[in-house]
């Protein structure tokens, strides 16, 4: 190895010959920050002349619709909508007369569905009272929905009993109408023997004729009245023991309080339901 080639190995014996270049790191920086500079001021350069340009008039403005409840009068109406029905406001005016239709129907409601409780309250009592037991319930229960129903008063005596019905009345006709027929035979004060010892006979058995229903005879008036009696015309039956005489006569008198006592229920029953009756068709045919 030569001198010269030892040279070329050979370190500097210089520390500043290794130190980094100066100068080189600050340049870079410089030139950075001039273009971030630059970029500002064209950015800003650009505002600046749009602001400064004149406008076009001609260009089109968007205005914001204004809603037509705010640019209207005050107290203006608004104009109706093409096919759209046009509606009144309401006033305090229609506010009271829808009420007074309120009150109307309802009133009318009330009615009907107290003249229906009454008509089913005079059904009940009606099928109870053909009977011949007592009927306190039912007879209660319409006077709660007819309390001042005078035909209602006048069956609270019967209720408190009952009634015989019609059929009772005829089933038990026969057996009195035989002691009337025995009275009826009842010898006078002038009578003789035979005829008292034919009468005490005839209590113990009493022959009645029942297919003679013509005449004034006794047996005839009561076959007559025991005809009707079955067929359920007791205003007949009672009408036509009038013809009896006073001993037979007398021995009818309960039958006939009794037919008369049904004869009346019966009358007070049919006032009852026509009263009924009529005031639901009132309140059913009512309008508001």
């Amino acid at each position: 190895m030569t001198a010269q080639d030892t040279d070329d190995i050979t370190p500097p014996r210089d520390p500043a010959a290794f130190a980094r270049p100066r100068g080189r790191g600050i340049g870079i920086v410089a030139i950075a920050a001039l273009c971030v500079i630059c970029v500002a001021l064209g950015f800003a350069g650009s505002k600046i002349a749009d602001w400064l340009s004149p406008k076009d008039p001609a260009a089109p403005q968007t205005v914001a619709a204004i809603p037509p409840s705010l640019d209207r009068p005050v107290g203006a109406q608004a104009p109706d909508l093409a096919g759209a029905p046009s509606v009144a406001p309401v006033t305090a005016t229609n506010y009271d007369d829808l009420e007074a239709r309120l009150a109307t129907v309802e009133a009318s409601q009330q009615r009907t569905l107290s003249a229906a409780g009454a008509a089913l309250a005079a059904a009940g009592l009606a099928e109870a009272a053909q009977t011949s037991r007592p009927f306190e319930a039912e007879l209660a229960a319409l006077e709660r929905v007819l309390p001042l129903s005078p035909d209602a008063r006048a069956l609270r005596p019967m209720a408190e009993s009952g009634v015989p019905s019609r059929a009772a009345l005829a089933a038990e006709y026969a057996d009195i109408a035989a002691r009337a027929s025995t009275a009826a035979r009842e010898p006078g004060e002038g009578a003789g023997v035979v005829d008292r010892i034919l009468h005490a006979l005839s209590g113990i058995v009493s022959i009645r004729r029942v297919s003679e229903t013509t005449g004034n005879a006794p047996d005839a008036v009561l076959a007559r009245a025991e005809r009707q009696a079955a067929e359920g015309d007791l205003v007949g039956a009672v009408n036509s023991l009038r013809a009896l005489p006073p001993g037979a006569a007398t021995a009818m008198n309960a039958w006939k309080a009794r037919a008369q006592q049904r004869v009346a229920l019966d009358q007070h029953l049919a006032n009852i339901r026509a009263q009924a009756l009529s005031d639901l068709a009132s309140a059913g045919g009512a309008r508001p």
